[in-house]
């Protein structure tokens, strides 16, 4: 089947993009397909803990059950995480560690777009 990049690009508080990308990601895995993940721009919030607001469930919890539903390539933007100073946050929690995110870099990003058959901005 198809590689997917599933690139979260959107606050958990915002709207529902968030929680629609993940639900997304975790049935593209039903078919078959192979699904990598990145968390950029505001999408790195998503992986900050914290209370729901705006009647939007904060949906870490489904984030973390990803490796089950066999989503193993996680990549978090370093520099959107530069941008919102909250690497040093992410890189101690442990949903970061659950993840087994990566760091990349622009170029690095680069690659892994080039590298999958299909990219999917949530």
């Amino acid at each position: 089947m198809a590689q997917l990049l599933i690139r979260f690009t959107q606050s958990p508080f915002s709207n529902a993009k968030s929680q629609d990308g993940l639900d997304f990601a975790l049935a593209a895995t039903n078919y078959g397909h192979e699904v990598k993940v990145i968390f950029e721009n505001q999408g790195v919030l998503q992986l900050v803990k914290s209370a729901s607001i705006k009647g939007l469930k904060n949906h870490t919890k489904r984030l973390a059950s990803m490796p089950f539903f066999d989503i193993e390539e996680c990549f978090v933007c370093k520099t959107s995480a530069d941008n919102y100073d909250i690497d040093h946050v992410l890189a101690n929690t442990d949903l970061f560690e659950e993840l087994e995110c990566e760091w990349i870099n622009a170029a690095e990003k680069l690659a892994l777009i080039q590298s999958v058959d299909h990219v999917v901005t949530f």
